[in-house]
């Protein structure tokens, strides 16, 4: 099975190619050629460990935010990536700007663990703003931009379904 995604890696558009048959997996970028890349888990499936081309690799992951932000060390150095798989690229860019707007929506079923913000607040890009649970993983959603928060039309215990609103930030001027 192939798979196409965009990633931005440090303010630089790529895309790749990733390929799976059973054990193998395959990766190409920016139309290059398919390499095999061996993956395992590490550090209790907090990082992965990558041998690629004879090199090995230590990658940290952690989600941040619903639109495909993600904060990543490799080998201990931070990097600045999204990864989106390539139709979702291609919905977030025909939003044009209001991609960027301060609404964090539930993009699969899920049930509000824990509201982080109130109303009035104000936040920061990357600020941890709730949490909901979905596929029996606790996902922490950081505020797209910085402003303050408008609404949180959502209460903890509460069910979501793909698209629901549940934080509303406005964001500050250049936020």
């Amino acid at each position: 099975m192939k798979k196409k995604y965009v990633l931005n890696f440090d303010d630089t558009p790529h895309s790749a190619v990733v390929s799976r048959r059973g054990e193998e997996t395959q990766v190409a970028v920016d139309d290059g050629e398919l390499l095999p890349v061996n993956h395992w888990p590490v550090l209790q499936g907090k990082a992965i460990s990558i041998r690629h081309a004879d090199r090995l690799h230590l990658v940290h992951i952690t989600g941040l935010d619903s639109k495909g932000k993600v904060a990543v060390t490799l080998n201990g150095r931070p990097i600045s990536l999204t990864v989106m798989d390539e139709l979702r690229a291609q919905a977030m860019e025909s939003l044009g700007d209001a991609a960027g707007s301060g609404t964090i929506s539930a993009d699969i079923p899920g049930l509000v663990v824990e509201i982080k913000v109130e109303e009035g607040q104000v936040v920061h890009q990357g600020d941890p703003v709730i949490v909901v649970e979905a596929m029996k993983m606790q996902n922490e959603l950081c505020a797209a931009v910085s402003g303050t928060v408008s609404s949180v039309p959502v209460k903890e215990g509460q069910a979501v379904n793909p698209g629901d609103a549940l934080v509303v930030i406005d964001p500050q001027p250049g936020g």
